[in-house]
């Protein structure tokens, strides 16, 4: 069974006696990303929204070697607003009726950092 298995393999692969791995893609440089993060009201308030996104852009640069990253908010929400400008955002513009919520379409606010800013921070 096993040497059926084996034969079915290409020549190369037989030779080296080497198995198909699934290997983890190599980061996408230069590629851009986008961030969220969703808080409980019990922490509202006490920082916990911008030491999460803080560490997703440290992930988003050190880890996955993204150019630029993005987020996007309600523009009611002042307080998400606040977050994305603390970590190094720039407000980039208002995106007209990108999401369906219950009672109809929505608008974002785009928020975006780029990694030498990010570096420079």
């Amino acid at each position: 069974m096993a040497q059926q298995a084996a034969d079915q393999l290409p020549a190369r692969d037989r030779r080296r006696g080497r198995r198909h791995r699934h290997r983890r893609p190599a980061p996408a440089r230069g590629a851009s990303g986008e961030i969220g993060y969703g808080i409980h009201p019990d922490r509202w308030g006490r920082g916990a929204a911008t030491a999460a996104a803080r560490e997703l852009l440290r992930q988003a640069f050190e880890e996955h070697y993204l150019h630029r990253v993005y987020g996007t908010c309600d523009p009611r929400n002042s307080a998400s607003a606040r977050v994305l400008l603390k970590i190094g955002m720039a407000y980039e513009g208002r995106m007209r009726e990108t999401v369906r919520i219950r009672d109809g379409w929505r608008d974002s606010d785009l928020y975006a950092i780029l990694e030498q800013e990010w570096r420079a921070r």
